[in-house]
């Protein structure tokens, strides 16, 4: 990983803390600079159309990224914690809960009909959105994997717009535009 995301202060940030987004590779509503090594996607909803995630994919590992529009005076993760953990065990999966990073985060095994995955969720309340992560692969485990991660999480820059959106409504993304250089093989 690059040393500028070696440990940064702070972040996921607001776009309004950003001197420039040149650079950055813009998902819409998720902003990401540019990092080597990192291989992105975007989720699309099959019966929509519409891109509902970005993920980032180091080493093996992935975070996938999603975020909402929230209240100005209110936090969604405190909510969206207790949901996730009622939708994990309601399924008949488990919940270990956990302090990372970002403070209190959530280690589920999902189970579904045709697998079992182990992730874990990590959320960030900034002003008037929240960025909802799941992370999935050797970073579940591994420290390193888990910090690079987290780097990535908090090298994200966030444009809510001013359009008046309700709470939990989620951020519209979209593919960038323009061309792109394929990932780097071999990592």
């Amino acid at each position: 990983m690059p040393d500028s995301l070696n440990h940064p202060a702070t972040g996921p940030h607001d776009v309004s803390e950003v001197g420039s987004t040149l650079g950055y590779l813009s998902f819409g509503s998720i902003l990401m600079p540019t990092i080597e090594a990192i291989s992105v996607r975007v989720e699309v909803d099959e019966n929509t159309g519409l891109v509902v995630a970005v993920s980032f994919e180091h080493e093996g590992s992935v975070l996938q990224v999603s975020a909402f529009a929230a209240a100005k005076s209110d936090e969604l993760w405190p909510e969206i914690y207790d949901q996730l953990i009622e939708t994990v065990t309601t399924t008949g999966g488990s919940i270990v809960e956990t302090v990372g990073g970002f403070g209190k985060q959530l280690e589920a095994t999902l189970v579904t009909p045709n697998e079992t995955r182990e992730l874990r969720f990590i959320g960030f309340d900034g002003p008037r959105w929240f960025l909802r992560g799941a992370v999935t692969g050797p970073a579940l485990t591994n420290e390193n994997a888990a910090q690079n991660m987290e780097d990535i999480f908090r090298s994200l820059v966030i444009d809510r717009g001013n359009s008046a959106l309700p709470p939990r409504e989620p951020l519209p993304l979209k593919v960038p535009e323009g061309n792109f250089v394929p990932p780097k093989s071999g990592l």
